[in-house]
């Protein structure tokens, strides 16, 4: 795999600021580094040679692996994502690392990760394969909208949701299914997107909807208890690993198509009553 520069500058910059030190003072430490060599480093337009690498991660009592890739679980997160084209959740991370650790493979071989972790799969016995979480279907005719079903032991089910994705916002929109049986109920409980697995449960096949886990955001349209519409913003934060729902609501930020729906509902079930 291939580091990012913009992300080793950060990582370069972050042991420089711990430290204390200017650019000119972490160059010098550094094999005598000009200030304009550290800047380079730090803005991603090039890394530093194995050597200096070494003295880098040595000060910032890490390692080159980690200072090249991040830590074992962003290392492994983004394997399974650019290979397997799955986002999994962090607990299911660290359960792999523990498979990883227990068979002594080096946390950063990428080929043997790799080989490791379609292992588990190809066999089922990993736990991962046990859970239900969203499948996505493109709609044919219209651009970036798709249904969501529940899948769960390679079983697909019916529409759960109408989805639209905003690739280049990192955004997602959920609505549910029209002509789900149980829509109102669907309709009235709002997700709380707080534990792994229910985050995994909607986000699993995200690396397929080319959106990114973090930083990501979803808004989920559903009706209040006294049967107003409600458009529920979640945003996530890659430090706690979770969503976290936001009271601000731009209307901005609305895919209307979906509040339109929503709001014929709202009509619908208020000549229920």
């Amino acid at each position: 795999m291939k580091p990012d520069a913009i992300e080793v500058g950060r990582r370069i910059k972050g042991i420089r600021t711990n430290l204390g030190y200017s650019m000119s003072q972490f160059g010098e430490l550094i094999s005598n580094s000009p200030k304009t060599t550290v800047n380079n480093w730090e803005r991603g337009i090039n890394l530093p040679k194995e050597d200096k690498l070494k003295k880098i991660a040595l000060l910032g009592k890490t390692t080159t692996d980690a200072l090249l890739y991040g830590s074992p679980e962003e290392f492994i997160t983004k394997i399974v994502v650019d290979h397997f084209r799955l986002q999994l959740n962090p607990l299911f991370i660290q359960q792999i690392i523990l498979f990883l650790n227990q068979q002594k493979i080096d946390l950063y071989d990428e080929m043997a990760i790799i080989e490791f972790i379609q292992g588990i799969f190809d066999s089922g016995s990993f736990i991962e394969e046990e859970s239900s979480y969203l499948s996505y279907s493109p709609v044919i005719g219209y651009d970036n909208l798709y249904t969501a079903s529940e899948k769960k032991n390679e079983e697909i089910g019916a529409p759960i949701f109408y989805v639209y994705i905003e690739k280049e916002k990192n955004r997602i929109h959920y609505l549910p299914f029209t002509f789900l049986e149980h829509q109102k109920e669907q309709l009235r409980t709002l997700p709380a997107l707080s534990s792994q697995i229910e985050i995994d449960y909607y986000t699993r096949q995200f690396p397929l909807l080319d959106i990114e886990l973090k930083e990501s955001m979803i808004f989920y349209y559903g009706i209040k208890e006294d049967n107003t519409s409600i458009v529920a913003r979640y945003e996530y934060d890659n430090q706690k690993k979770s969503y976290s729902f936001n009271q601000k609501n731009d209307e901005l930020d609305i895919y209307d198509p979906f509040k339109v729906e929503l709001d014929k509902m709202v009509a619908f079930f208020d000549r229920e009553h």
